[in-house]
Formats: structure tokens, sequence, C-alpha cells
């Protein structure tokens, strides 16, 4: 009887199998919702916690890092037309009406949001590429007189030109120039009187005052007739220039001193030193409310006492130039202090072209703001030393090293560069808070920079700003656009004449000098031939167009000669090769003849 009881019990258990079943698998799907209900509160929580998190990092990080320039909140604080209330929550009713987007999404977008604003609203010097040098923003120091330097030796600018840039570099905050004109701008003239005569020294009316015969770079500083001469230079600059309150004498780079017949029984320290009092009495005898000025490099080497002796310090103010980034290197702080113990005032002299390379045809802009930076830390220090302080700094720009060295960069393609150190040193500082005055300055279009968290400057991928500043319209930017387009052709060009003539095994100059080659593979080297030397051409043709307004037909052809020729003579000599090594169809056996001028390098040719 207990085993049909069991048996029936355990049919029963077996029968009622699967519904036993489905009560489980939907008690643990209940248990696994709630659990997964708590999960999902638990990551709104955190999600929210994290929203909150990364909005006060950057609040923190807006208010902690020294920029001036906040472009997009100062436009919405300024739009009459925007709303002055800032929603800072959620408008529940609003959302309710709307499609509900995932949590993830919404928190994805927050994240963005956050990220964004901060570059929207705030270009940093790291973004623009500004070499970093410890200024004071707050409290800058800018020098007195900022002086714009314009280089002459051959190759200006037609007036015409000077009439616009003029007003540029007024508005960028310039209060001087050297060079004579009407803008209201304070000139000081600047003269060779000691080296770099060579624009004179060169004809044979002169050979007699060079200090070497045989090189016009010095001028002998014991004869009087070289007295004389610069005498005459002094009084028909200074007649053109009547309001003039400075005069720059030059006296730098001396490279042969102390050499003549005459000069080599001086110390070279006395000569030197003789010589600037007398250039410096020539002018106070007819212009005695002219203060001198000199360029210091020729003077850091000598003693204390010895510019003591003669009363330098009243006589001349020296000038303090250093074109690379560390002033320092140059001119060491013990240089310093012997300034500041003879002279009651000082210069400086920063560059904005013309400093980092005899070939340059565009300047490296972030090289020379990161040596004006590094002049406005070195002034603020330097001018505590000096009685009166630092009279101001000169942004030079050179073109040409001398008077026989090919041109450098012109004028009109350092217009950029200059306005970007021109900005700095007048302000004391540069960083996104200047963009405005700067690409206005420029004539740049309101759109230039459109493109969603673009910096209006970069740098470090761009340091001559072809790419942001070709479409402003500053004087000579027509100009500037060729130089990024000859940048283009010249590299093309270069790597083009290196392969085919000295990687590839067909064009070589042993493949020329024995008109041996395989036509085939000549063929096949030649093809680009044509695209590159007609580019070269075309570029040519577009800087006549764009320097027609800037500069003399001499000028124009000698920059045509020294930058495009060279490469179309090239291209059109491989053309001419090529043709040749085509036109042989049978070829002598190998090895073949020696070539009869190894004989010279002990090359045996039998």
């Amino acid at each position: 009887m207990h085993f049909n009881y069991m048996h029936r019990f355990c049919l029963a258990a077996y029968r009622k199998k699967t519904a036993l079943l489905v009560a489980c698998g939907l008690s643990i799907l209940i248990l696994f919702g709630l659990e997964y209900s708590r999960l999902e509160e638990n990551k709104i929580s955190e999600l929210m916690k994290e929203e909150r998190d990364a909005q006060v990092v950057a609040d923190a990080l807006m208010k902690s890092i020294n920029v001036k320039f906040i472009e997009t909140a100062n436009k919405i604080n300024k739009d009459p037309n925007t709303p002055s209330k800032i929603v800072t929550e959620l408008d529940i009713t609003g959302l309710s009406k709307l499609e509900q987007p995932s949590r993830d999404d919404i928190a994805r977008k927050r994240e963005t949001e956050i990220v964004g604003k901060q570059f929207e609203n705030l270009e940093t010097e790291q973004q623009l590429g500004i070499p970093y040098v410890n200024l004071d923003t707050k409290n800058p120091y800018v020098p007195k007189k900022r002086i714009v330097h314009l280089d002459l030796k051959g190759a200006p600018p037609i007036i015409p030109y000077f009439k616009k840039l003029f007003p540029l570099i007024k508005t960028l905050g310039a209060t001087g120039i050297l060079l004579a004109d009407d803008s209201k701008l304070e000139v000081i003239p600047l003269i060779q009187t000691f080296g770099h005569v060579e624009f004179a020294l060169k004809h044979a009316e002169f050979v007699h005052i060079r200090e070497v015969v045989g090189s016009p770079q010095a001028l002998c500083p014991s004869r009087n007739s070289a007295l004389d001469f610069i005498k005459e230079m002094v009084n028909q600059v200074m007649d053109l220039h009547p309001a003039a309150k400075f005069l720059h004498i030059g006296c730098d780079e001396v490279f042969q001193m102390g050499e003549c017949d005459i000069c080599r029984l001086e110390i070279h320290e006395n000569l030197f030193l003789k010589h600037v009092k007398n250039v410096a009495n020539i002018v106070h005898a007819r212009y005695p409310h002219i203060r001198v000025i000199v360029w210091d490099d020729m003077l850091r080497h000598l003693s204390q006492q010895a510019m003591q002796d003669i009363n330098l310090g009243n006589l001349v103010e020296p000038m303090v130039w250093v074109y690379a980034e560390d002033i320092y290197r140059f001119v060491q702080p013990n240089v310093w202090d012997k300034y500041a113990a003879v002279f009651k005032t000082a210069w400086a002299a920063s560059a904005f072209k013309g400093a980092f390379g005899e070939t340059l045809y565009v300047p490296n802009a972030k090289r020379h703001l990161e040596n004006n930076l590094r002049w406005l830390d070195v002034m603020s220090t330097q001018a505590l030393t000096f009685k009166h302080g630092l009279m101001g700094i000169v942004v030079t720009g050179w073109q040409r090293y001398d008077h026989f060295a090919v041109l450098c960069e012109l004028l009109p393609a350092a217009v950029p560069s200059l306005a970007l150190s021109l900005t700095t040193v007048s302000h004391g500082y540069f960083n996104s808070s200047l963009k405005e005055k700067f690409l206005t300055a420029l004539s740049c279009p309101q759109q230039q920079n459109i493109v969603h968290n673009s910096p209006f400057i970069n740098l470090d991928s761009d340091p001559f700003m072809w790419d942001k500043l070709s479409r402003c319209m500053f004087p000579g930017n027509s100009f500037f656009r060729v130089t990024n387009r000859l940048h283009n052709i010249e590299t093309e060009a270069t790597e083009y004449l290196d392969i085919t003539k000295r990687q590839k095994g067909w064009m070589t100059a042993y493949n020329i000098r024995h008109n041996y080659s395989l036509p085939l593979r000549v063929e096949e080297l030649t093809a680009d031939l044509p695209r590159v030397y007609h580019g070269m051409i075309s570029l040519a043709r577009s800087a006549v167009d764009a320097m027609i307004d800037l500069f003399d037909n001499y000028t124009i052809s000698e920059w045509i000669e020294q930058r495009i020729y060279p490469f179309i003579i090239e291209l059109e000599q491989l053309q001419n090769q090529s043709i040749a090594l085509k036109g042989v169809n049978r070829w002598p056996s190998r090895p073949l003849p020696p070539l009869k001028d190894l004989q010279r390098l002990g090359v045996a040719i039998n």
C-alpha cells in the first residue's frame, strides 16, 4: 500500500514537471529584472556624478589658464538679441514633448558639449604654436619706442607700396621707422660708417680709403680722406631729415680692422673706440641736438675702462642686437652690467626677417616671434639697471646679408611675420586676446577661421603662416602667395631632379658623359618632365604679375633669376640630355672607355 502511494505521488510530480519549470523560470526572470533595475539606477547616478565632476574640472581649468581671449562668450554677452538668462537646468516640460534619447546618448552628448565649449571659447598658446616665455601678461613690459627697420640695400620697394605699408605698421603699434616718409612715424636714419661700406668702397674712386686694398668691406679709420667721406654722407642724409632726433652710424661687423700700414700700429680696441668718437664728433659738430646710436657687437669684448676713458657714454647709445632665440647666449649678464655702467640708456634690436638664412624667401614667423618674446623678457629685467632705462626696440628686416649677397626675404613676403612681431612688442605679449587686432590689421576676411576648433594661426604646423593668412589682403599679399607656390614647386622639382639624376641609374652624370643608356628607361624617367617644367614657367609669369606693383624691373628680374631661373635651366638641360640618350640605337660593348680626365687623379686608363 505504501508503495502504491509513493508511486502515485511521483507520477503526479512527473506530470507537473513542465509547470514547475515554468514557475521557476519566471521567478528567476523577476529577480534578474529587479537586480538590473538597481544596476541601471546606479549607472545613471554615476554618469550624473561624472558629468558634475567634468563640469567642475572644466570650470577650474578655464579659471586657471591665464588667457584673456574668450571670443564666443564675449559675443554672447554683447549680442542684444541673445537672452541674458543663462540656463543651468534641464527644461523637463520641454523634454517630455520630445522623443526620449537613451541614457548613453545623453551622457555622450553632454561630455562632448563640455569639451567642445572649452575649445570653442578658448584658443590657448599651445594651440597657436606660440613659444613659451614667462611674461607677465597682466603687467606687460612695452618698449617706449618701437621702430621698424627697413633695409634698402638693393631691391627697395617702390614708393606707392610704402604708402600702403606705413599706415599698417602704425596700426600695429610702431612708433618709428628707418626711412623718410610722411606717415607721422618718427624717422631714424641709418648709415654705415666703418664696416659694411661695400656700396661705396667697391668703386674705383674710393679704393684709397679701404682698410684692405683688395676688399671693400671696411674703410680705414686712420685716413683723413675716410673721415671726409663720412662727413659728406652724414650731411647728405641729415639734409634729407631735418627733423630727425637720432642718427644711427652703424659700426657693426667690422671684419677687417687694423690691417693697413697705418692701423696695424694701434691696438684694435683703441682703433675702434677712436673711430666711433671721431664719427660722433663729426655729427655733433654740425647737429649738436642729434643723439647718435651705434650697433653694440664690437663693444661686447671691449673693457669698461677703455669705454669710460673716452667718455663713450656721452657720445653714443648702444643698440644691442640679437636675432636668435637665446639673447643671453650672445650678450651675457656681465656685458649688460658693463653697458649699464658706461651708458645711461640703450636700445634693443630684434628681427622679423633676414636673420635665419641668406637664401630664404619667406621668414619663419615662429622663430622671429620667439626672438621678440625673449627680448621683452630680457628688456623688462635689464631696463632696471640703466639710469634712464631702455629707449626701445628696433624690429629689423634685412634684405641682404651684405651688399654682395643674394636677396633673402623680400619685404612683402614678410609682412605677416612683421605684423606678428610688431603686435607682440606693442603689447608686451602675444596670445589669442590679440586675434581680432592682428587679423583686422592684415585685412583678413571674417570667414577666415570657419573650421570648427581651428585656431587663427598654428605656428607649429604652419610657421610661415601660408595656410592661415593667404586670403588676407595686406600690402603685398599676392607676392606672399607666390612664395607659397614657389615652396611647393621647388620641393617637387628638387625631388624630381634628385630621383632622375642621382637615385635612378639611367640618367646620371656617367650616363650623360658616355651617352649610354636604355631609351625605354629614359622615356620613363622624363614622363613628368613637361609637367614640372611648365609649372616653373607658370610660376615665373605669376611672380612678374605679383611683383610689378611692388618693385622695379631690376628687382623683379634679380629675384626670378635667383629663385626660379636655375630650375628652368636645369630642366631644359635634362630635356636635351634625354633627347640625346634616346637618339642612340647602337651602343659599344662594355667595358666603356675610361674617362681621360681621371689620369690627374692617379687612375690608370690603359
